[in-house]
């Protein structure tokens, strides 16, 4: 079911406890083989499936249209590139759960798989803010992400690297340019960590091995990502969200 096409009355009705799925995710530029909606397009793969598979279980869930914006400060610079300033991500976010939260809704799941510092502070901050109005949101990618537990940990690959350019191939074949270039990797430190990727030398817009990229491979992360969605759907069912790291909650100001 999608909210955009219910009527007032319809929403009215749902369940107070009702799993809202809102996917997010801003144009960016991923190499010369992806398109700028990569992350846009993966996060609503996840989100469609994971919907799929809790409805098959009688778990009442609600997509609200997808937001094509987030904050890309590493790949700023690049034509094709959407900055939305992170401040501006936080306010869309947190009135969208104040606009259902003040009528008594209280769970969302937001489906992100753009891992941008300020666009993940952007979230976890709305998230926050939402406990205002009695709302219970989570977004789990970023959070398995940054604490190692969503792939296995591949030395240098980055962004548009082996794993989106993998999943993309599974998902949408007929997106991906070619994808067999030299690797581009970064030593990355603590000064060049927050660096822009023009910075770093990655004038291609990619950081990895996309060359290595394979369907099956590809296919095996995305239904990584999808069971990972459905756990933390069960969880806030149960009033309970997949967290950040404490330390990124500090170096953030979350």
């Amino acid at each position: 079911m999608n909210a955009a096409e219910c009527s007032w009355k319809e929403i009215a009705s749902m369940p107070k406890d009702t799993l809202f799925f809102i996917s997010i995710g801003p144009l960016e530029a991923h190499g010369p083989h992806l398109p700028v909606a990569t992350d846009f397009f993966i996060a609503r793969a996840i989100e469609e499936k994971t919907v799929a598979s809790l409805r098959e279980r009688d778990i009442p869930c609600v997509s609200l249209p997808p937001l094509p914006l987030g904050s890309c400060r590493y790949l700023e610079g690049f034509p094709g590139t959407v900055s939305v300033e992170w401040k501006a991500v936080y306010r869309v976010l947190l009135d969208i759960f104040k606009s259902f939260g003040t009528h008594g809704f209280t769970r969302f799941m937001v489906i992100n798989f753009h891992m941008d510092l300020w666009h993940v502070k952007a979230i976890h901050r709305a998230i926050k803010k939402a406990r205002r109005w009695n709302v219970i949101a989570c977004e789990p990618l970023a959070p398995y992400y940054f604490r190692k537990e969503l792939f296995e940990e591949r030395e240098g690959e980055v962004h548009a690297d082996v794993k989106e350019t993998s999943i993309m191939l599974h998902l949408f074949p007929e997106m991906v340019r070619d994808y067999h270039m030299e690797p581009f990797h970064v030593d990355f430190t603590l000064l060049n960590s927050l660096k822009k990727f023009r910075e770093l030398g990655a004038h291609d817009a990619y950081i990895g091995s996309p060359g290595e990229a394979d369907a099956e491979y590809g296919e095996r992360l995305f239904n990584t990502a999808v069971e990972k969605c459905i756990d933390a759907a069960y969880r806030l069912k149960r009033g309970e969200t997949v967290e950040l790291p404490e330390k990124m909650k500090v170096l953030l100001r979350i």
